[in-house]
């Protein structure tokens, strides 16, 4: 006989009983963050939830039975009818963003959707509201598009203050170079005269080399700005690296015959074409010559190497200087970081190694520098990457000759000394000037007489020298050189748009301006 086993009570097993929709529902209701709220169509309150007491501080026994008005502002309370006639249609009222006031009178940002309640023939006998607080991100939303305001209003203010501060390097670079510019061209032109007693030669070399130092100072200045503010372009060539260092040493030759500088060049690189803006190379080997001539006492040396190293060319300056101490060498390349020895000594305003390093760091390449101290000299290295022999295509130089020819020549330029000046060279080239100051000038000029070539300063009394060119075009076909103390890249742009074959910056010397005449024309 076998005995009955009592059931047993297993309570891990799920209740399966169907749950009450309703309490059910009331269950979401109560739990929910969100304000759950109904009344009826006169706006009295039928139900509150703790979402509702959390939000608005009013508990359910103080607001069910009361109107829903007794939360809404006086300024609010226009909208309530609103809803309700709205509701009475059958309409949902979705997202409607408004404002409420707390028990304790604070206002709080709502986001509210209502919807009718009907009763189970259909008619509608009330409305349930869901309320959803946004205070906090209402708060953010406007200091989000308050410090876009303010960014947009900044980023206009500093657009402003660079233009006024573009605006200023120009007039400023144009009233710094403008007077040296007839200083040099007279200078230069003394310079050349066969007549002229060694004594005097001296003595104006010297000036001119002063005169063409206070240019440099104020491209330096010009040009560290430029860089620091992303300004400079460059104009890419094949260029090489070989002939631009001899025409440097040729060009400081009267200076390394001042102080009986010894100066070597051993040029071992095999290639030496380099993709590079020619002038801005040619810049970067100008301020390492000047700054070994500088710190090099008289009768010392300098050296100038070139090597293949791994598809680059390294060119090395070395001078037997003043050298450079230990803790300024790795401050070397900063701004105004010259020494403060150095600049009592030697002057200058320590920006060229500055340029010379972004101008590398621009041409993809690099420069460094040895020294083993005070007076032990100083190395300085340039590494760029090569141009293939089989791309490096040789340039047919246009340098000027010894062939002149009487070039009809329309010079426009404003400032009565540079003028004079100017067309004391043209003529001294040879050519055959015809002098006018300002755009209207210019035009009748060239309405009565044909010319090979327009010279033209850019700011004039009555214009611009881009005036100029645009009616002595519109008379004759001719080609044009602009000169002018604006030499920003935007200035030099706006040269070559509007037809300048090239653009010189004041001060220029009797050279660079020969060449430019020659490469024009010719």
């Amino acid at each position: 006989m076998s005995e009955s086993i009592p059931p047993q009570n297993d309570t891990s097993a799920p209740d399966l009983r169907p749950l009450d929709p309703q309490a059910w529902l009331a269950s979401i209701v109560e739990s929910s963050d969100d304000a759950i709220v109904s009344k009826t169509l006169e706006g009295i309150v039928t139900t509150w939830n703790i979402g509702a007491e959390r939000i608005f501080g009013y508990t359910a026994a103080e607001m069910i039975g009361q109107p829903i008005t007794k939360m809404i502002p006086e300024e609010r309370l226009h909208e309530e009818p609103m809803i309700l006639q709205r509701l009475r249609r059958g309409e949902r009222v979705d997202h409607f963003e408004t404002v409420r006031r707390r028990k304790d009178g604070t206002l709080l940002e709502v986001s509210v959707t209502i919807s009718p309640v009907r009763d189970v023939t259909g008619k509608i006998v009330g409305a349930s509201k869901i309320a959803r607080d946004i205070t906090q991100a209402k708060r953010f939303e406007r200091e989000l598009v308050q410090a876009r305001e303010l960014a947009e209003q900044a980023q206009k203010q500093a657009e402003s203050a660079n233009q006024a501060k573009d605006h200023f390097l120009s007039i400023l670079s144009h009233e710094l170079r403008t007077p040296l510019t007839p200083v040099l061209g007279a200078i230069s032109f003394i310079e050349t005269s066969d007549q002229l007693p060694e004594l005097l030669r001296e003595q104006i070399t010297m000036i001119r080399r002063n005169v063409e130092t206070e240019a440099r100072l104020v491209d330096d200045l010009l040009d560290l700005t430029r860089i620091a503010r992303g300004k400079l372009r460059l104009h890419f060539e094949v260029v090489d690296a070989h002939a631009i260092i001899r025409d440097v040493v040729t060009m400081f030759q009267s200076d390394l015959d001042a102080k009986a500088l010894a100066v070597t060049t051993v040029l071992r690189a095999k290639e030496c074409h380099v993709w590079a803006d020619p002038g801005r190379f040619q810049q970067v080997l100008l301020n390492l010559m000047s700054n070994a001539v500088k710190f090099t006492p008289n009768e010392g040396s300098i050296t100038l190497k070139t090597s293949n190293v791994n598809g680059y060319i390294n060119i090395e300056l070395s001078d037997t200087g003043a050298g450079i101490d230990a803790e300024v060498l790795p401050r070397l390349f900063r701004a105004f970081e010259q020494g403060q020895d150095a600049n009592r000594r030697f002057g200058g305003l320590g920006l060229g190694l500055s340029i010379v390093k972004a101008l590398m760091e621009m041409h993809n390449g690099s420069v460094t520098a040895l020294s083993g101290g005070k007076n032990q000299g100083t190395t300085l290295t340039l590494r760029l990457p090569i141009v293939p022999a089989t791309h490096a295509q040789s340039k047919t130089s246009d340098a000027p000759n010894a062939h002149r020819k009487a070039y009809r020549i329309l010079l426009v330029e404003d400032h009565a000394d540079t003028r004079h000046v100017m067309a004391m060279l043209l003529r001294s080239f040879g050519c055959v000037v015809s002098v006018a100051g300002t755009v209207k000038e210019a035009a009748d000029l060239a309405g009565r007489e044909q010319f090979d070539l327009l010279v033209s300063d850019i700011g004039l009394p009555d214009g611009t020298g881009i005036d100029v060119i645009r009616v002595v075009s519109a008379q004759q076909p001719v080609k044009a050189i602009a000169i002018s103390g604006f030499g920003q890249e935007d200035d030099l742009r706006r040269s070559r748009e509007a037809g300048f074959a090239t653009h010189l910056t004041k001060p220029v010397n009797v050279k660079t301006l020969q060449e430019a005449i020659l490469n024009t024309v010719a």
